[in-house]
């Protein structure tokens, strides 16, 4: 679990952080929403990442992950918004959240989707010899 969520902090913070800057300057741009699909993109991958990585509840790991890894970057972007004196929307905070352990989880479903697919283990993409 702590690698997918240390996999999905990697991915996310850089993006939030820029995304953060291009909403400050341009506060209605589409680069802030492409941003925000890209950022849980990488919730969903550090599911599917702690997902293969779990020897059992690949759903609970995937999900955990995620939202191990959306507190790290809150604490991250609460120290940002209280610099720049800005408030934070509590009922936002739980929606995000419960957004990304829904990423997870869909990592996490993708992870075992792929483990079942018949030849899964092999590179051809046949049965395994």
């Amino acid at each position: 679990m702590v690698r997918g969520a240390a996999v999905a902090v990697a991915t996310c913070l850089p993006l939030a952080l820029v995304s953060r800057a291009v909403a400050d300057e341009d506060g209605g741009s589409p680069v802030t929403a492409l941003l925000f699909v890209l950022v849980l993109a990488g919730l969903a991958f550090g599911g599917l990442v702690a997902a293969r990585a779990a020897a059992v509840a690949p759903f609970t790991n995937g999900g955990l992950a995620a939202l191990l890894a959306f507190v790290a970057i809150q604490g991250v972007a609460l120290v940002v918004r209280g610099a720049d004196g800005d408030s934070t929307s509590v009922p936002g905070l739980v929606f995000n959240g419960l957004l990304a352990y829904g990423c997870g989880l869909a990592g996490a479903a993708a992870a075992t989707r792929q483990a079942r697919s018949p030849g899964a283990g092999s590179p051809t993409g046949g049965p395994g010899r």
